[in-house]
């Protein structure tokens, strides 16, 4: 795979694409992965979604490293999780492998990283999250996602951001 094809792959594609990572993750550490559909259905909401606030706020809210920090719901003044989607999470979390964690948080970042703007050329703080993201996995000798289902959410739609779509469609989980 050419990385720089990335370049002409919108960021509702590139988000897509480390969400798939993530997925093939949970299958690389052979995690029952009907556990984790819960954190997919939030992560799979960004190529959907209306206000990216929101999906910020719950995947700060539901990243592992966030979670739990905190032992009990009480002890955080959560804005998007409920009571019983931590308590879920916080079980689940428990002696997860480190690799989850990253992962979560770069999908994360770049999702975040053209937050209130256009994206200018290529999308290059996207690109290279994206880039680290794809390093890691090879480093990891995780899997990667092909990349022929992501070429079709070019750049040039929606000022960079790409069209709208359910990225349900893409999982391999839910």
């Amino acid at each position: 795979m050419d990385i720089n094809e990335f370049k002409r792959i919108s960021l509702n594609g590139r988000v897509s694409y480390s969400i798939r990572c993530f997925e093939n993750l949970l299958f690389y550490l052979d995690y029952n992965v009907e556990d984790w559909e819960i954190v997919l259905e939030y992560l799979w909401q960004f190529t959907s979604i209306k206000y990216l606030d929101d999906w910020n706020g719950i995947i700060s809210e539901i990243i592992p490293e966030n979670l739990l920090e905190f032992m009990s719901y009480e002890e955080h003044d959560f804005e998007y999780l409920d009571e019983d989607t931590f308590r879920y999470l916080y079980k689940l979390y428990q002696n997860i492998d480190g690799k989850i964690d990253y992962l979560m948080s770069a999908i994360y970042y770049i999702g975040a990283s053209h937050s209130y703007s256009v994206i200018q050329g290529y999308g290059q703080a996207s690109f290279n999250r994206l880039t680290e993201l794809i390093n890691y996995m090879v480093k990891n000798h995780i899997p990667l996602p092909d990349i022929d289902s992501f070429r079709r959410f070019s750049i040039e739609e929606n000022r960079g951001w790409g069209n709208k779509f359910d990225g349900r469609i893409l999982s391999k989980i839910i």
